[in-house]
């Protein structure tokens, strides 16, 4: 994720993917992960796929096994679990949007294929980008600067919707703070990420 700090698209993930997990912890952004292969270790120590540096992750904890368009995560024996949607499991085939719990933090794994006839877009409104479009083409695209305001924006069933997933003071929808709970978006609704406005328009 690179890109220049003053700008909302700094922290933008515009490329197709196959299937990814975004980990927080307090609804904050911690890392986002590509799964770019078979099978993908996760644990404390560093020769895991996914490194998760906390003394409640195990050395070795889980692994998520892709085979096809499934995903399979199985507990390696970990001395604190793994939950999914906030039950125990050993071993459990994961689907789309599903929430990973290891220790204090939250991986949801997002598998989605872009959705052919999305159609909305984010239109800059202020500083150096006014005017700038993005066509939000495909199930998830987060916006936004780390440590400041960072906003994920889904596309499911025909809606879109913005969610918080960084920043302690923002950012906003219309004025009123945006939650890490889901907010459907309609047309011209207008978002503030630390001081940089957009707008959501629906086509």
């Amino acid at each position: 994720m690179t890109g220049s700090a003053s700008s909302p698209f700094a922290f933008l993930r515009s490329e197709t993917f196959v299937a990814k997990i975004i980990i927080t912890s307090e609804n904050k952004l911690i890392q986002e992960v590509e799964l770019d292969k078979e099978r993908i270790t996760i644990g404390r120590k560093p020769y895991n796929d996914i490194v998760i540096d906390h003394r409640a992750v195990s050395g070795q904890h889980a692994t998520i096994t892709l085979m096809l368009e499934d995903a399979i995560l199985e507990d390696l024996g970990s001395t604190n679990g793994t939950f999914v949607n906030g039950e125990k499991v050993y071993r459990q085939k994961i689907a789309d949007g599903d929430k990973l719990s290891i220790a204090v933090f939250e991986l949801t794994y997002v598998a989605s294929p872009p959705k052919v006839g999305a159609s909305g877009k984010i239109e800059v409104l202020s500083g150096a980008h006014t005017g700038k479009r993005l066509a939000l083409n495909k199930p998830l695209t987060t916006i936004g600067k780390p440590g400041s305001a960072v906003v994920a924006i889904t596309y499911a069933g025909g809606i879109y919707s913005a969610s918080r997933i960084d920043g302690e003071t923002g950012p906003s929808i219309n004025g009123a703070v945006l939650q890490a709970e889901a907010r459907r978006l309609v047309h011209g609704d207008v978002l503030d990420l630390d001081g940089t406005r957009l707008t959501f328009l629906s086509q």
